[in-house]
């Protein structure tokens, strides 16, 4: 037996004894048999959601001829009448033409959309009502640590691969390109080249996330083990302007800021170690007329803890201009509200 499915099968056991804890089940009932347990209704569960889910998913490659780059990954369809499917920015790279593979081996061309390689997205379009299943996004702020996920993709190259796992962390910041805007969801659930654009779902099918980088691992052909995914809150709103043809227009906030540490946090009189300590504010900026100020800590936006800098500018990049939301901040030894009507990015 292999290393790795050695690790598979002690996972196993470990995932069914913490299952068996969560349901409540005593010892008496576990010696019935797994045939008596609810874990069977649990597995046909996961395998009805895998398989409702696969129908929206689609393999992506590019024509030739048609651009360079990579051209070949994971999508997934989000409107099936309008022909709107989500992948990433960096499996389309220069191609404009794409066949779209469906997992009942139907096949549709499509044309890009459009493409914003600063957070990873890209939209084709194909014929209208030509996919029978779309997905619907989900909340992925609802999102905690420990919470269940299912990737589905074609890891190197294995269409419809169903792989399921765990959140391990929120609001990573890998910096993949310049200026890029990035709070990435990492989970376990496999993914692997190939798998780039497709789906991260939560327990109810609903998509939180769009799968786009791997790291960790044993080298470059060996498993990687931590994943990450595009939160749908940063990604939904980039998509609609794409689909929509329209330009990407990012919020503006107007300052430069950078995480807090915890030495920095009890100068300021913080007992805790998140939030973004604001150094400079650009005159007659959002953030000015809203009354930020340098020195300032933001807490939270509309009621959400902003754990880093990275964060805050993924956020509000990706929040419409005009919206006014309501900054949580510490100044002078002191929690304010302050609202922000938020501006476009020049």
């Amino acid at each position: 037996m292999s290393v790795h499915h050695h690790n598979t099968k002690v996972l196993t056991v470990i995932i069914a004894v913490l299952l068996l804890s969560f349901l409540g089940l005593h010892t008496s009932q576990a010696d019935q048999g797994f045939e008596d347990l609810s874990l069977l209704e649990l597995s046909d569960s996961i395998a009805d959601l895998s398989a409702t889910a696969s129908q929206a998913t689609v393999f992506i490659e590019g024509l030739r001829d048609h651009g360079d780059g990579r051209g070949s990954g994971s999508g997934f369809v989000i409107d099936a009448m309008r022909g709107i499917v989500v992948t990433n920015s960096h499996v389309v790279g220069e191609h404009k033409a794409f066949m779209i593979r469906f997992s009942d081996g139907r096949e549709a061309t499509g044309n890009v959309l459009g493409r914003d390689p600063q957070t990873d997205l890209a939209v084709i379009k194909i014929p209208a009502a030509s996919a029978k299943f779309e997905m619907a996004w989900g909340d992925s702020d609802e999102l905690r640590p420990g919470n269940l996920v299912m990737a589905i993709g074609s890891p190197l190259g294995l269409k419809g691969t169903t792989s399921l796992g765990v959140v391990s962390a929120l609001h990573r910041h890998l910096n993949l390109v310049e200026d890029s805007y990035e709070d990435f969801i990492q989970h376990d659930a496999f993914i692997d080249h190939g798998s780039s654009g497709g789906p991260l779902l939560n327990m109810r099918g609903e998509v939180i996330g769009i799968n786009t980088a791997i790291g960790g691992g044993h080298g470059d052909d060996g498993w990687r083990g931590i994943s990450y995914a595009i939160p749908m809150q940063i990604a939904k709103r980039y998509v609609e302007e794409l689909a929509n043809g329209g330009e990407i227009k990012r919020g503006f906030l107007g300052l430069s800021g950078e995480s807090l540490d915890a030495r920095t946090a009890k100068l300021r009189g913080l007992d805790h170690a998140y939030g973004v300590l604001v150094t400079n504010v650009l005159a007659d900026s959002p953030a000015d007329n809203g009354g930020i100020k340098a020195k300032d800590v933001i807490l939270a936006i509309d009621g959400r803890e902003i754990s880093s800098s990275s964060e805050l500018k993924a956020r509000v990049a990706a929040v419409e201009p005009g919206t006014r939301l309501k900054f949580t901040v510490w100044s002078r030894r002191r929690i304010v509200e302050k609202t922000v009507i938020i501006g476009v990015k020049p």
